[in-house]
């Protein structure tokens, strides 16, 4: 029992350190290039933080749950499926943003777009989708087991939300 809370505790806040200083490490890293078209590299991370709080906020709901025995807020299935749609109106934006300017600027921008791009892609099919991160052992003896990826906490808990 006190597993499972450590587990969610240290996956929200994990999600929420990640949030914030991804962007400010990479902010940094961004600082030595001598011309940048910050709004690529800032509009994937901007994306990739949004995604991550996600994570965060759900790992907190799901741990208040377990904690205090009660089922998810009535608010939790519609506000997850908007930032769902969300998400993926975001990165449509973000690959139309670096489909227009991929000829004005440095394959270094592009790279750099392109990479978060690609995180946040992974992102949104870890929570919505496919368990990606296997770290535990049961994680690694499900998929053993059966051969296959897990179903997401998150896609879970929005199916279990639409049967009530």
């Amino acid at each position: 029992m006190q597993a499972i809370q450590s587990r969610m505790k240290y996956l929200r806040n994990a999600e929420t350190f990640c949030a914030v200083f991804l962007p400010l490490l990479f902010w940094n890293d961004w600082r030595k290039s001598e011309v940048v078209a910050w709004e690529l590299r800032i509009a994937a991370t901007a994306l990739m933080s949004y995604i991550l709080l996600q994570g965060a906020l759900y790992w907190h709901l799901k741990l208040q749950t377990f904690t205090r025995h009660r089922s998810m807020p009535a608010w939790f299935p519609g506000l997850y499926k908007a930032f769902q749609y969300s998400n993926v109106i975001g990165i449509g934006a973000v690959l139309a943003l670096i489909g227009s300017r991929s000829a004005a600027v440095t394959n270094e921008d592009l790279w750099w777009a392109g990479c978060v791009l690609t995180l946040v892609v992974a992102e949104q099919i870890n929570y919505y989708h496919y368990q990606l991160m296997y770290d535990t052992r049961a994680a690694f003896a499900y998929l053993r087991r059966h051969g296959r990826l897990r179903e997401a906490a998150l896609a879970l808990d929005l199916k279990r939300s639409k049967s009530i």
